[in-house]
């Protein structure tokens, strides 16, 4: 988290030395002899326009990033949350001890090689072939008695709720943020700072500090973006603290 947020200083940082040195070489600039009558009936209205269409697909990408990134953190918590009452409920099968201990390698094996490979969108055929396994187990448990056939039916619905859980965690790795929302927020970005910078000309000290501070908070706006723009990747990391509470749990029970 500190390294993104340095990252997005130094871009903000960037962006007021740019707006500001384009200003500079451009100070010798003029936009003609009526300048002034132009400057109030398009230059305001225009710029009005422009800033509003960055701050609107600014608003639309934060938001569409933390509801991607609360619906990865439950889907988290659901894992953990099914992995648990299947542990619990396993303990009533023949063979049950065998069955906890392949959950308690399934959490070890998302906690320490699966997760590291989630930023990237990876994910480990360990943990495909362990959840196959335990379902095959769970369904070759005789049902001589009702109450392990009601077990076993229990159990068998809460192993697809692991792995359901699985599967949605994985495809929130690949969430992220429309492209063409993005590209947007870019254009719409240069366009509003160039905006700025051309209809200032020739700028002055008074001017040309705020005009600073906004290349550096439309910068510094865009790399916030960038660094949230999809779920367990830069500053909207999930971290596993679902799964360990569930490998605790195991530990707990055993």
């Amino acid at each position: 988290m500190t390294g993104t947020f340095l990252v997005c200083v130094a871009v903000a940082i960037g962006g007021a030395v740019v707006v500001g040195g384009t200003a500079l070489a451009l100070k010798a600039a003029r936009l003609g002899e009526r300048r002034e009558k132009w400057h109030d009936q398009t230059t305001g209205p225009a710029g009005a326009m422009f800033n509003a269409l960055f701050l609107a697909a600014f608003a639309l990408s934060v938001v569409l990033a933390w509801q991607a990134y609360n619906h990865a953190t439950a889907d988290t918590a659901d894992e953990s949350s099914a992995l648990i009452s299947l542990y619990d409920d396993v303990a009533g099968l023949p063979n049950g001890a065998q069955l906890q201990g392949e959950i308690r390698d399934y959490a070890d094996t998302v906690l320490n090689q699966e997760w590291p490979l989630l930023p990237a969108g990876g994910s480990t055929e360990a943990a495909d072939q362990q959840l196959r396994m335990m379902s095959n187990q769970i369904l070759g448990v005789p049902t001589d008695q009702d109450s392990v056939q009601a077990t076993r039916s229990e159990t068998i619905k809460e192993l697809d709720a692991v792995s359901d859980a699985r599967d949605q965690r994985l495809r929130d790795t690949h969430t992220r943020l429309p492209t063409g929302l993005l590209a947007c927020l870019v254009i719409a970005a240069v366009v509003a700072l160039g905006h700025g910078v051309l209809s200032g000309l020739p700028h002055t000290a008074s001017s040309l500090i705020p005009l600073a501070i906004e290349g550096a908070m439309v910068a510094g706006a865009v790399c916030i973006v960038f660094v949230v723009r999809r779920p367990y990747h830069g500053a909207l990391e999930i971290t596993p603290d679902d799964i360990r509470l569930a490998i605790a749990h195991f530990a707990a029970r055993t």
